[in-house]
């Protein structure tokens, strides 16, 4: 076996793959024994930390959050806690009337009051995840990434007078600039995997990708010469993080040969519910999948998922919910929108639960990358009836090596900010920070005692 720099990277024909840990990359390595191997991984500097944000729209059912979602995480137990009483003020009216869709959305990151306006004019704030990343910055090759599974917007009037920006972003990078989120899977994968040349127009790229047909086939040379180099873990490991890197490409080839991306955006743009009932579900589990590929490759550290804009209405026709999530989530104490509410609920609970799996199978440096990874799952409407803000639904996940205990519930204070948790998360990041949003201190994550 060989020694190899961490920086190794398999490269051709414009694609790129940063490699996960391997025992090649070690320092040490020529000193190994089978005894020994596993003490002088410690050698090797720990795997960094990194912060994952998960947005659900349009609240909960109390009644049946958080059993319906918790009920999904049961091969979790341990890694998450359910945060009670976290509260966002400044996502309230404080004056400005109704608008609490997209005041949620753009406080739910920001801890901020977005300024009430359909014009050019927005502002809110810094959002946790962009403060974090421009401490990091220059460390990985994507300061973050945001995602989500229906389409980013910047102008237009989408909730009683404020811009459509606020309800359809969750990462600021300044006061007045929302960063773009992708929705197409295909994007992604090609942000994490291909480079073209510097000034590559569309056309070129375009005829780049139909002379290429797989990533792992531009690569294919240079990882078979690798292999040879590698011992039997490493190459075990190697070839089962390229075989999920092929079951994603496969998975997204079938996508565009379905036009499911085309019937998807098509279907926003009439306001209308997707032509195939698993186009969505396909979309989010997608792009869950990429986001741990690039935390495994160390592409990026930073990741936003917003399950949809705040305010969505789209239908849930694969379980069975044919009405709109905003429809049903005013359901004025009717029974069957209640439960059709619910529904919705516990399906966002079980992407949730596929994205910690996903964390939890990504080996590194002989762990978990869930362990060096701490998800953050909520939004800032509790009670979609209601468009209250306080208690709100909010689930925390991972960063067992960071120090992080769970519980399976863990009770704060009444009002306790939101921005308490982001203070803390910041920290664990060694991000230095004395105040975040309207944070009136820290949380004791490492501790379960309050």
């Amino acid at each position: 076996m060989t020694h190899i720099s961490r920086r190794t990277v398999l490269r051709a024909a414009g694609a790129m793959i940063a490699l996960p840990v391997l025992e090649a990359m070690l320092p040490g390595r020529t000193l190994w024994t089978r005894t020994a191997s596993a003490a002088t991984r410690t050698l090797l500097a720990a795997p960094p930390a990194r912060m994952v944000f998960v947005f659900l729209p349009n609240g909960v059912d109390p009644a049946a959050w958080p059993g319906s979602a918790v009920a999904s995480l049961s091969n979790h137990a341990g890694k998450f806690s359910v945060m009670r009483n976290l509260c966002h003020r400044n996502a309230e009216a404080l004056g400005d009337g109704p608008g609490d869709h997209a005041r949620s959305s753009a406080c739910f990151l920001t801890g901020a009051h977005p300024l009430k306006t359909s014009g050019g004019d927005i502002s809110v704030g810094i959002s946790v995840d962009q403060v974090a990343a421009a401490r990091l910055a220059g460390t990985t090759r994507m300061e973050s990434l945001e995602l989500g599974g229906e389409p980013g917007m910047t102008a237009g009037s989408c909730d009683s007078g404020y811009s459509c920006a606020y309800s359809a972003n969750i990462s600021w990078r300044g006061a007045h600039s929302p960063n773009a989120k992708e929705d197409d899977p295909r994007r992604v994968f090609e942000r994490l995997f291909s480079r073209g040349p510097e000034g590559e127009s569309s056309s070129e790229r375009e005829a780049r990708l139909k002379m290429r047909s797989s990533i792992l086939d531009a690569v294919r040379d240079q990882a078979s010469a690798l292999n040879r180099k590698l011992g039997t873990n490493d190459r075990r490991k190697l070839d089962e993080y390229l075989e999920g890197i092929r079951s994603i490409e496969r998975r997204i080839e079938m996508m565009g040969r379905d036009d499911a991306s085309d019937s998807f955006k098509a279907s926003f743009a009439a306001s209308t519910p997707p032509s195939e009932p698993t186009d969505y579900r396909q979309r989010i589990t997608l792009l869950s999948d990429l986001a741990v590929l690039g935390l495994q490759m160390d592409q990026t550290r930073i990741v936003t998922l917003m399950l949809a804009n705040e305010g969505s209405n789209r239908a849930y026709p694969d379980i069975g919910v044919a009405d709109g999530h905003h429809d049903v989530s005013h359901h004025g104490n009717d029974e069957s929108k209640i439960k059709k509410f619910a529904a919705i609920n516990a399906w966002q609970g079980e992407r949730l639960a596929h994205l910690l799996t996903k964390l939890q199978s990504a080996e590194e440096n002989g762990g978990k990358v869930l362990d060096h990874t701490m998800v953050l799952y909520g939004g800032a409407i509790a009670d979609g009836n209601r468009h209250n803000h306080d208690d709100l639904p909010v689930i925390f996940a991972g960063g067992s090596a960071l120090g992080i205990q769970h519980a399976p519930e863990r009770t704060f204070a009444i009002g306790t900010p939101l921005c308490n948790l982001y203070l803390s998360m910041l920290a664990k990041m060694n991000v230095k920070a004395d105040r975040f949003g309207d944070s009136s201190g820290s949380l004791a994550l490492d501790s379960i005692a309050q």
